[in-house]
């Protein structure tokens, strides 16, 4: 691996560096203290709040836009120590507060166990080093102490400063006094926030900062190539030279290199989100880097798999061009120049891009220079490419404003068997063999692997399988190992042949299926060697040869492709794991990390939507329906991708709604963020009927560019751990915050569609099975929908004029109405998203709907006219 180590003690300061990353004031002593100390008060009981439950409040952040609305998240306390994220978001503008989303307890006093901790921070530490098995806690010292909140050294067991900070964690019993512990494990796979119970040292709830996106294969469905390039119109036509820098990436909007050339980009940083370019750190015209590093990222290759190493960075020179030869049929690391750069650019894109709709300085966002604006600095993405910590996965961790982020952008492995990996050259078994990479270990390399086989004996007689110790451990020193399945994992058996000295493994199936890809197991990750998995036949040959042959047996292992596919190529992932950052930046204010792991939160949504909302094409219809991450698990563009559906506003393709947030099939959270980014989707696609679109993602004025506007404005005002409920609310105040609120009726109409309707239940937030869906808008005469006159709502069917009824049913579905509704499209989808039932009828007076032969289970009865876009979940008995 090829080292720059150029500045890495700047590096390592800037990233080692402790922070205590806010400071709290008293409420009343707050520039708006009064006005909202008088609106808690007046609202109290609305709230469900006691006086008690408001005396100490503290301000945890606070800023102003450039449209002088002021945010200010506000902490409850009891005597001094925070409550967990009881953190409140209160909008002031014109000096009234304009909206409040409150996530304060009620009556903290009588649940609260003790005000004293028996345990110290110390010892919070090593509990939670010995629960995780993070290794032995050496040289453990406080460096800082404010408050409630120290820091410590790293001890061994972190990569990070230990921050520990006294808190009230809510339990099922009410609040517990506790330590919050945040440590970045050792092997990059956690970064722990975790409450211990001060009293006891019990573990009592875990969160991981670093976020994983778990994939969910699913189906192919619609083409979605394009080879345009839109490039220019996306950049405003004013923009100004800002460093003349030159990229040769897959640029916006091309999601992958599957939809859409590689272009050479001139000078794309924002004139307005990175004033000095990409480079710049001093805020001085002219770059200090001509490497991937600079204000905004800081991105390098990870092949060792740790995060706080220096990296390799490509050089663009003292002219910044970055334009490297791409070669794909080769592994990876032989085209590191291109990866790195497109990683570099995409995430500056992300960081440009969404300056301009609300995600800067005052908001968190990731500078390592905020240029004299509000904020905490100095916290810049840590961007690593091809890193070696895992495969098939991405992974975005988000600590408080003021420290950096970390993005992993691993490798995929490729779909199908290896091209006849390895060739015995001798004995009764000669010829060549088709084989399965594993997940973990070095992958095989074009260089060939040539040494003898040997097989690796144990303990038990006649097994083979290397899950007893190694009897054979001289002979396999320098050879390529043969080892059985067994019943162990495959990780312990691979690394015990490793530390016998051999230089790879063949594992036999003990099955007659096709060969799998091994996983890790527990110790996978200390395995260097590649090793890959054959078929049973071809396995009991070689060790028959191996067995009766009385010659040595010579073979050779070489990676003859399909080659890993590289993810740092797949924008829409780097910009899904970017998006982590801005959903837990904004929510609950910048110094609140642990806002979104409530059970019913939606950042995985989030991120799929910041993706989306990135790489369309101004040739896009609401009928192209989109998968996530068809390029890093070898999907074509029509591929269903990892969600359990793709994107669409058709329920023949998507028919999530919001009741099926409560089934344990929907996976925790990626499924459950799946069902908001398809209502976040549906929305961008009525803002674009509406107003159009704008290919400029910087300046633009269409639908797409107003809604990614109106999501982030959202961020901001949802409370700590929203649920979908809070996030629906959180966008019409933000609609009425910006517009006055002319999109109201398009927000509910599109949100009451997929069950988020006016009397739809979220229920607990931290609870995934209480939520109840609904269908139906406002009351007519709400104020809110003043700009929906021309509109039927369901409230208007309510009364009479339409019902739709047996509900449940058995054999037959009426639909009622006492008006002419006019022609419309009647429609029955099935849990699957399929059309079981379709036909054309006219609204007035009763229509029968056959049910005799539908299969019991639940159905979506979508009515569609000029006038009317009603959705109703039926249930076949």
């Amino acid at each position: 691996m090829k080292k720059n180590y150029f500045g890495f003690a700047w590096l390592f300061m800037l990233l080692f560096v402790s922070q205590i990353s806010f400071s709290q004031a008293a409420l009343e002593e707050s520039e708006f203290g009064t006005l909202i100390i008088d609106y808690l008060k007046y609202n109290k009981e609305e709230l469900n709040l006691e006086t008690a439950d408001i005396e100490d409040i503290v301000v945890r952040d606070s800023y102003q836009d450039d449209a002088g609305v002021n945010y200010i998240y506000l902490n409850q306390t009891y005597q001094g120590i925070d409550i967990f994220n009881a953190i409140s978001t209160v909008v002031v503008k014109d000096n009234k507060v304009f909206y409040y989303a409150n996530r304060f307890m009620n009556d903290i006093a009588n649940k609260i166990n003790t005000n004293t901790a028996s345990q110290s921070p110390e010892s919070a530490i090593y509990a939670l080093a010995n629960h995780f098995e993070l290794g032995m806690v050496n040289g453990l010292v406080q460096l800082e102490k404010t408050g409630n909140t120290y820091v410590y050294s790293k001890a061994g067991i972190s990569q990070r400063d230990i921050n520990v900070e006294l808190v009230y964690a809510p339990t099922n019993d009410g609040l517990t006094l506790a330590w919050d512990v945040v440590v970045f494990a050792n092997d990059n796979s956690h970064w722990y926030s975790v409450r211990i119970d001060a009293t006891n040292n019990d573990i009592i709830t875990i969160n991981d900062f670093l976020l994983t996106c778990t994939f969910e294969k699913d189906h192919t469905h619609l083409d979605q190539e394009e080879e345009m390039n839109f490039y220019n119109q996306m950049i405003s036509p004013s923009s100004v030279l800002v460093d003349g820098a030159s990229y040769n990436v897959f640029a916006l909007p091309a999601e992958s290199p599957n939809h859409g050339p590689r272009q050479l980009v001139v000078n794309p940083a924002s004139p307005v989100a990175s004033p000095f370019g990409w480079h710049d750190e001093n805020g001085v015209p002219g770059p200090e880097h001509t490497t991937t590093r600079g204000n905004n990222v800081f991105a390098q290759e990870d092949r060792d798999g740790q995060v706080f190493t220096p990296g390799y960075q490509p050089d663009g020179t003292s002219s910044l061009t970055f334009d490297f030869p791409l070669d794909l049929n080769q592994p990876p690391a032989g085209y590191e120049d291109v990866a790195i750069t497109n990683l570099f650019y995409l995430n500056n894109m992300m960081h440009d891009i969404w300056y301009h709709h609300g995600f800067d300085e005052r908001a968190g966002n990731f500078q390592a220079n905020n240029y004299g604006n509000q904020g905490l600095q100095r916290d810049e993405v840590v961007a690593d490419a091809q890193d070696g910590s895992g495969l098939n996965n991405a992974t975005f961790g988000t600590p408080p404003d003021g420290q950096n982020p970390v993005m992993t952008m691993f490798l995929w492995s490729p779909v199908g068997p290896l091209n006849d990996p390895l060739e015995i050259l001798n004995g009764t078994a000669t010829g060549s063999y088709s084989g399965v990479q594993a997940s973990f270990g070095n992958p095989l390399s074009t260089t060939p692997i040539a040494t003898q086989l040997a097989l690796a004996t144990d303990l038990a007689a006649d097994v083979l399988d290397a899950c007893d110790p190694i009897t054979n451990t001289a002979f396999l020193n320098g050879k390529i190992a043969i080892i059985r399945r067994g019943e162990c994992e495959f990780g312990v058996k691979v690394l015990a042949a490793q530390n016998a000295g051999a230089v790879a493994v063949i594992m036999v199936n003990n099955v007659p299926d096709d060969p799998i890809i091994m996983g890790p197991g527990a110790v996978g990750a200390s395995v260097t060697i590649p090793s890959i998995m054959v078929n049973q036949a071809d396995g009991e040959a070689i060790i028959a040869s191996l067995a009766n042959n009385a010659n040595t047996i010579n073979a050779t292992l070489v990676n003859n492709g399909p080659f890993q596919v590289d993810g740092d190529f797949d924008n829409g992932i780097i910009a899904h794991e970017y998006g982590h950052g801005i959903s837990n930046r904004t929510t609950g204010g910048p110094s609140a990390a642990n806002c979104l792991f409530n059970a019913e939160q939606m950042g995985e949504g989030w991120s799929d939507w910041f993706g989306l909302m990135i790489t369309m094409y101004e040739t896009d219809t609401a009928d192209d329906a989109r998968g996530i991450g068809t390029f890093a698990i070898s999907q074509p563009t029509t591929g269903g991708g990892i969600r359990p559906r793709r994107y669409s506003p058709d329920f023949a393709i998507n028919e999530l709604t919001y009741g099926v947030t409560n089934n344990p099939s929907i996976s925790q959270p990626h499924g459950i963020g799946s069902v908001w980014a398809t209502a976040l989707w549906d929305l961008t696609w009525a803002y674009i009927d509406k107003y159009g679109f704008d290919p400029d993602l910087f300046n633009g004025d269409g639908g797409n560019n107003k809604i990614m506007e109106l999501v982030v404005q959202a961020l901001k005002m949802q409370p700590c751990s929203p649920g979908f409920i809070d996030g629906r609310d959180a966008l019409l105040a933000a609609d009425t915050l910006l517009t006055g609120g002319v999109d109201q009726c398009t927000i509910w109409e599109v949100f009451a569609a997929r069950g988020l309707g006016y009397n739809a239940t979220q229920g607990d937030a931290d609870i995934r099975t209480d939520q109840t869906e609904d269908f139906s808008m406002p009351p007519s005469d709400d104020p809110s929908l003043n700009n929906c006159s021309d509109l039927l709502s369901v409230d208007e069917f309510a009364i009479g004029n339409f019902n739709v009824y047996p509900n449940p049913t058995q054999t037959e579905l009426t639909i009622s109405t006492t008006e002419n509704l006019g022609k419309a499209s009647i429609t029955l989808i099935d849990v699957n998203g399929r059309v079981v039932l379709s036909q054309e009828s006219s609204l007035l007076g009763s229509i029968t709907i056959n049910t005799a032969n539908l299969k019991t289970g639940i159905y979506i009865l979508n009515i569609k006219s000029d006038t009317v876009n009603y959705n109703e979940k039926i249930i076949k008995n």
